[in-house]
């Protein structure tokens, strides 16, 4: 993460995080690919910014970043997607800091108590930034 926001000039993230956190997302994959997907996220949020880092079966993690002016978040349980693939998350819809076009991503999230308080850091954070 710190790599990345040198790269992309991302300044004081740290000092302005708003909540952060890491999950762990095991999943069983059916199919030509089967097999169990274990897959280890951290994120956080600061008045200006969402940034997540992922790791998929000990692979080396990818970095993303947004402005939240930027983003669209939908809970991954309201998505078409759900009913094929059920898990728990966030896919974040938009313009991210390493592309000129707009992406989707997923962030791993539960539903427990900490997973909702991190939705409703990051809903009243885009609030405020829009």
């Amino acid at each position: 993460m710190h790599t990345h926001a040198k790269r992309y000039n991302l300044t004081d993230l740290e000092s302005d995080v708003l909540l952060c956190c890491e999950t762990t997302s095991i999943r069983q994959k059916s199919g030509l690919f089967a097999g169990i997907v274990t897959t280890l996220s951290a994120v956080f949020v600061t008045p200006k910014w969402l940034v997540w880092a992922d790791s998929t079966d000990q692979n080396d993690a990818e970095v993303g970043s947004a402005q939240l002016k930027h983003i669209d978040v939908r809970d991954y349980r309201d998505t078409a997607r759900f009913t094929i693939s059920p898990d728990q998350g966030l896919n974040i819809t938009g313009r991210y800091t390493d592309k000129n076009k707009t992406g989707i991503t997923f962030i791993v999230l539960g539903s427990d108590p900490d997973g909702q308080n991190f939705r409703q850091v990051l809903k009243a954070a885009m609030d405020k930034a829009a």
